[in-house]
């Protein structure tokens, strides 16, 4: 028979074994229990970090789209004004150029031509007048001749550069074949046509 101290020895000896497979199955269920707890975080932290880099990268985006922009509109303001003033060097130059002509010997001859195309459109009318700028009414006589009608020539000081209108108050008609207007129409197309657009 088995004495009582081994029986007592086996038994702490179960306990013991007993213990010790308790004691590793806390510490395999803490172990378990830590890494589950360090992959949660982990996985809350890389959340957090990719909703963090995400805002980032949309305010940078948003930075850098509003700076470009920006940039597009001052460099499209920049390209108007650079129009604009490439515009007015053109038109103010060729202002020069038809006021020379003006002065030129030439320019009488232009004026008849303009005064006998509107003494068609004017024809029978009494009550026509023809307005020439202050200093052409030396062309008077040439213009009347050349429009052959009877007419009034006065001047008209809103003529800045040369050309002759035509009025006729009585039948509604009126004509501007004047330098001024002839440039001014030219504003359009050059505009539409010089290739200096805004893209």
């Amino acid at each position: 028979m088995i004495s009582n101290n081994e029986k007592l020895n086996k038994f702490h000896q179960a306990i013991n074994h007993y213990a010790e497979e308790q004691r590793k199955k806390i510490e395999q269920e803490v172990e378990e229990f830590k890494k589950r707890e360090l992959d949660e975080a982990e996985s809350e932290v890389l959340a957090e970090a990719y909703r963090m880099i995400q805002k980032e990268m949309a305010e940078m985006r948003g930075r850098i789209t509003r700076e470009i922009a920006h940039r597009e509109m001052d460099a499209r303001r920049a390209l108007l004004e650079k129009r604009g003033e490439i515009t007015r060097k053109v038109f103010a130059a060729a202002r020069e150029k038809l006021l020379d002509f003006a002065g030129s010997a030439e320019y009488g001859a232009l004026l008849e031509k303009f005064a006998r195309a509107l003494g068609p459109v004017f024809r029978g009318s009494e009550t026509a007048v023809i307005f020439l700028k202050p200093s052409d009414m030396a062309y008077r006589d040439r213009v009347a001749q050349a429009y052959g009608g009877p007419c009034e020539i006065r001047p008209d000081a809103g003529i800045a550069i040369g050309g002759l209108r035509a009025q006729d108050s009585a039948r509604g008609l009126a004509a501007d074949e004047t330098l001024d207007a002839a440039l001014e129409d030219q504003l359009e197309w050059f505009e539409e046509n010089s290739g200096l657009a805004a893209v």
